[in-house]
């Protein structure tokens, strides 16, 4: 796993450093923009960037009553009001419970260091470069041509050396005991003749990320808020070619899935209707449109007299007659309303027919031959088949 750390060499962050620490090889310092630092950076591993404290504002709340949100916000804000140098509608807020610490940036500032970073694959983290020092104590890193400053309740600050002794200065009318100012730094500042009773400690930068690294102080604290989008899913989700098409494939059939099925449900709906439309139609010629088929139904069938039950007969005759197989015995219609079975003939010879009488003739049954026509000793038509219950 590769750490990386990005430190801008200015508040013109048009310059950075970026750190490379591999396990199992020494660092790398090399001097980027910050555009060239993002195509040097390999996906997959961290990224911790450390942006100069002195484009963030800084307030130490507890927030004890529990605000929320644009409620906590506004309320910082009022409190804060008077180190203020921006509108607040340009400021982007962050709040961290577990340091207690509420804090504050330029959103276009914040907005040009994020945008370059939202498609990173790795892990990013965005801190105020007065993280990297001691906790617990007020500290001061003084590099060659710059300072960071960090106090013990985790508020800090950073600038150029030139500004650094009016700094001081400030810190000292201000109430802060300058003999307890942890000093650091590659080399002994010229600025401790000044300022003999400074306790200076020499360490290497390096050293500081090494030990951010390693500590956990920081584990909830992050101040990079990541825009997702579908190309850093992608990446994240680590899909190959035939996963991500699958993937595609399976989210397009959920979205019209539900499509399909609403689809043949109305088709079925509609047809059903069809259907019973076309059965009333015939029931009733004069019918115009369906409205409630149950209704419909009993007013259509309301003045229809009662039938009795189908008779043992009925089915008698039916047995004799599917006993009674003939290709001239084209098909057998059952009027159960006038009690009559109408048999299409078409060339019954004259002996079936009177075989058929034979069977049927301890029946109480009534043959009527009139639809009938004979040619050639063989019958054709309708044989009709009158029985009583």
């Amino acid at each position: 796993m590769i750490n990386y750390f990005i430190k801008f060499d200015d508040l013109s962050l048009s310059t950075v450093r970026l750190f490379t620490y591999d396990e199992g090889s020494k660092k790398q310092v090399k001097k980027y923009s910050l555009i060239d630092a993002k195509e040097a950076l390999m996906p997959g591993n961290n990224l911790y960037i450390m942006i100069p404290s002195a484009l963030f504002g800084f307030k130490v709340t507890k927030n004890e009553i529990g605000l929320k949100d644009e409620i906590l916000k506004a309320n910082i804000f009022s409190e804060s009001e008077d180190g203020l140098i921006s509108n607040v509608s340009d400021l982007k807020f962050f709040f961290h419970p577990s340091i207690n610490l509420a804090s504050w940036i330029d959103c276009t500032t914040y907005d040009s260091i994020a945008e370059h970073f939202n498609q990173f694959e790795g892990d990013v983290y965005f801190y105020p470069e007065h993280f990297l020092l001691p906790e617990g104590i007020n500290s001061i890193y003084i590099a060659e041509n710059s300072f960071i400053f960090s106090f013990n309740d985790l508020t800090g600050f950073s600038g150029s050396n030139d500004l650094l002794e009016d700094y001081l200065q400030i810190l000292a009318s201000a109430g802060v005991d300058l003999k307890t100012l942890q000093v650091l730094g590659k080399s002994e500042p010229k600025l401790l003749n000044k300022f003999k009773d400074l306790n200076f400690q020499k360490i290497q930068f390096s050293d500081f990320h090494i030990s951010f690294i390693n500590s956990l102080k920081f584990s909830n604290v992050n101040f990079f808020k990541r825009k997702l989008s579908f190309h850093y899913v992608k990446q994240k989700l680590k899909f190959n070619f035939f996963e991500f098409w699958a993937l595609n494939i399976s989210v397009l059939i959920l979205l019209i899935a539900p499509l399909v099925i609403s689809y043949n449900l109305n088709s079925s709906v509609n047809t059903y209707k069809q259907s019973t439309v076309k059965i009333f139609e015939q029931l009733n010629p004069n019918f115009q449109r369906l409205v409630n088929a149950r209704a419909q139904i009993d007013d259509l069938t309301r003045n229809i007299p009662k039938q009795n039950n189908i008779s043992k007969q009925d089915l008698g005759v039916l047995n004799y007659l599917d006993a009674f197989k003939d290709d001239s015995i084209q098909r057998i219609a059952i009027n159960l309303i006038d009690q009559e079975i109408n048999i299409q003939l078409e060339g019954l010879p004259l002996f079936k027919l009177n075989l058929l009488k034979q069977i049927l003739k301890s029946e109480e049954l009534n043959f009527i031959e009139s639809d009938l026509t004979e040619k050639d000793k063989a019958f054709y038509g309708n044989l009709r088949v009158q029985y009583e219950t």
